[in-house]
């Protein structure tokens, strides 16, 4: 059994395969938890008892067995409240007199060098002197008991067992708002509507086109000069599901706000980003990267030849927030809330990760040009995989070059389309309802396998530690439980948690208290909080050596780049202080206090904001269509780089602005932020917390 994503009334669900095939891949004797002597010592922890073996599935007459409770789990990893004394190494110094990107601090620090680092993309010059001191102020002191309350509140409802997790922290005192998704009538009929008109726009364009021959989106047998050519060139016509021809959506929404999506940048994905200009001269139809100003010409009849537009190109000057390349190409400097820049490895890359990432090229080329079963394993790749089993608490690691191929043979699309290909069953349970989850593992013994009514060879249960469009952990204690019952494996996807929750980042397993030894499967990437690419599967050894041998991703794609591997390799030691300094628990600590904070800040605002607190990723609800390409847009006029999501990535009620913290945020970063956002919610009509009508 598989559990993946899928919606079902407005929520998220997993979903779970059967397989019905004979040949066990994760096989019994592998359910005997083996103690890590590496992560014990990481963590500080106390080593780990042996977890008793898995019961099996209760038989079908013994209905009143299912009901026995499970055994609790051990809390691994260090307590939040340890703290380690400043190591006030040369590197450190460094760190601490050039991070004033990082949240750490009270105050910005000299503001011509924050301006020199951010106009050139989070290049900073380091100082020709460095000041050995670390800076202790709390920038959230005077903010400090409230966070903390609300955090404590909000993580015992969830991992304490207090049913469905997600409530944010109240307006004012700091009680319970309702969740985002609580979506109002009035936000519900409108949205309804606004879908409606744009669907019925699309249809009247067509029917305009066919009459008139003429438009962008002419179908195939109309009479415009372009497809009369292509007939006489004896061409077929499109196919019937060819989306620019038919989709009324594509037409009336997508195109309209295609500026809103797939805007490139120009520097590093750092706390303040530089997203190139685009500009279209067929009505949003397709975008076209400006470069440098002389491109812009005048409207159609306002000038002649290659006339530049100068007006056009006073304005671009003129804005705030306006810059250029080295290369004269237009870009706008805006802060960035969009990026998974969890740990902001990209904001101080040339002090953390820069020296043996560069270092590495010495030795090993930029690419391996194998596949790990022929040439493509390196002492890199063998590095990297020893550290993330030691990491997470697991026997044994692979580690691939993309992370959709962790995924692949098994929600994120990579987790949903592999289920599919695998030929398993599939079922879903309810978003993060353990109750749930525990009738349909009842149901799928009771009745087996579809007509024969043999018993399943295994069910497995797919969660994801942090929802990346919800904001949300999982309550990843209830179900393991459940499926320790039952006899079912547990596969959690991490993308979104390793490295970024927890009190050393080790996830979601040491966020709630869950022994990894009780999560048969875990998988993550390198590409969010670990400023690399690629992903890693951890498992036993017996589940890894399979793997090596069968998984496409292994023996037939090529392995990860070397100077990649050892960019993932110097953030874990940053990130488990092995290089000497305290620069990862810092970094950890600003991501938490940043993430609680802009979240307090939004709930105060009285917006529908989904997810827990300690979560970087919070979905605030737009709803309405035609409010993802004003608030967009909105945003990026005042400086903000924002993400934006609307139907079919999420329900069609359900569209929303995500943004994702960094630890390169500073609070002056952040209140700037919100002071923006105050005023977009305004001319918007986002406080749906406070009235009905936004």
């Amino acid at each position: 059994m598989i559990v993946t994503r899928c919606w079902f009334h407005n929520n998220f669900n997993r979903s779970w395969e059967i397989d019905p095939r004979p040949t066990p891949r994760i096989p019994p004797s592998s359910k005997s938890t083996t103690t890590s002597n590496d992560y014990n010592d990481d963590v500080g922890g106390s080593p780990r008892s042996t977890t008793p073996p898995r019961t099996p599935p209760p038989p079908m007459t013994s209905a009143s067995s299912t009901h026995s409770s499970a055994p609790s789990s051990p809390i691994m990893g260090a307590s939040h409240d340890d703290e380690h004394t400043a190591i006030t190494t040369t590197a450190e110094a460094i760190y601490a007199s050039t991070k004033e990107s990082s949240s750490l601090f009270s105050s910005v620090g000299d503001s011509a060098e924050e301006d020199r680092c951010r106009e050139g993309g989070g290049r900073r010059t380091l100082p020709t002197t460095t000041a050995k001191r670390v800076v202790d102020d709390d920038p959230y002191a005077d903010v400090r008991e409230r966070m903390e309350n609300l955090r404590s509140m909000d993580r015992n409802r969830h991992v304490g067992g207090g049913g469905r997790g997600g409530g944010c922290g109240g307006v004012g005192g700091g009680g319970v708002v309702p969740r985002g998704d609580d979506i109002t009538i009035f936000a519900a009929v409108t949205t309804y509507l606004g879908y409606v008109v744009l669907i019925a726009t699309g249809h009247i364009r067509d029917i305009c086109a066919s009459v008139f021959g003429k438009g962008r989106y002419l179908r195939s047998g109309s009479g415009d000069h372009h497809h009369r050519r292509r007939r006489r060139r004896t061409t077929p016509p499109p196919p019937p599901n060819d989306p620019t021809k038919y989709a009324p959506l594509l037409k009336s929404l997508y195109h309209r706000i295609q500026d809103c999506f797939n805007r490139p940048i120009a520097s590093r994905p750092c706390a303040t980003i530089s997203v190139l200009e685009r500009v279209s001269h067929d009505g949003n139809k397709t975008m076209t990267v400006l470069g440098p100003l002389s491109n812009l010409v005048p409207p159609r009849g306002g000038g002649r030849g290659n006339d530049v537009d100068v007006d056009a190109c006073a304005s671009y000057r003129s804005g705030e927030h306006y810059d250029e390349t080295p290369e004269g190409a237009a870009v706008r400097r805006c802060l960035n809330l969009g990026s998974y820049n969890y740990l902001g490895f990209a904001d101080d890359w040339d002090v953390t990760c820069k020296r043996d990432v560069l270092g590495s090229l010495a030795a090993l080329p930029s690419s391996v040009g194998s596949s790990r079963l022929e040439y493509g394993t390196t002492v890199l790749h063998r590095e990297v995989e020893r550290i993330v089993a030691s990491f997470v608490g697991k026997e044994d690691a692979m580690a691939l070059n993309m992370g959709f191929n962790t995924n692949a043979t098994l929600n994120h699309t990579s987790i949903v389309n592999g289920a599919r290909a695998s030929g398993a069953a599939i079922r879903t349970f309810r978003h993060n309802d353990a109750a749930d989850l525990e009738m349909i593992l009842r149901e799928a013994i009771v009745y087996g396998q579809p007509r024969t009514r043999r018993s399943w060879n295994r069910i497995l249960v797919v969660v994801e530690g942090v929802y990346s469009m919800e904001g949300e952990y999982c309550n990843l204690r209830d179900v393991v439980s459940v499926c320790k019952r039952y006899g079912a494996y547990v596969y959690l996807d991490e993308a979104h948690s390793i490295g970024a929750m927890g009190p050393t980042g080790r996830g979601c397993c040491e966020y709630t208290g869950v022994d990894p030894a009780d999560v048969d499967v875990l998988m993550g990437t390198f590409t969010k909080s670990f400023g690399g690419m690629g992903g890693y599967v951890a498992a036993d050894k017996s589940v890894i050596d399979e793997l090596r041998r069968d998984c496409a991703g292994s023996a037939y794609h090529n392995s990860l780049s070397p100077v990649v591997c050892q960019q993932i390799i110097s953030s874990f030691q940053v990130i488990m202080g092995k290089d000497g300094t305290d620069i990862g628990r810092r970094k950890l600590n600003a991501l938490r206090d940043n993430s609680n904070y802009f979240r307090m800040r939004l709930t105060d605002m009285g917006l529908h904001v989904l997810g827990n607190y300690d979560s970087p990723i919070m979905p605030v609800m737009l709803y309405n269509p035609t409010k993802i390409a004003a608030f967009s847009r909105e945003c990026l006029k005042r400086g903000l780089a924002v993400v934006v999501v609307g139907f079919p990535a999420v329900p069609i009620l359900m569209s929303r602005a995500r943004f994702c913290i960094s630890a390169g945020h500073t609070r002056v970063d952040l209140d700037r932020a919100l002071r923006e956002l105050d005023e977009v919610a305004d001319l918007l009509k986002l406080r749906y917390a406070r009235s009905t009508f936004g």
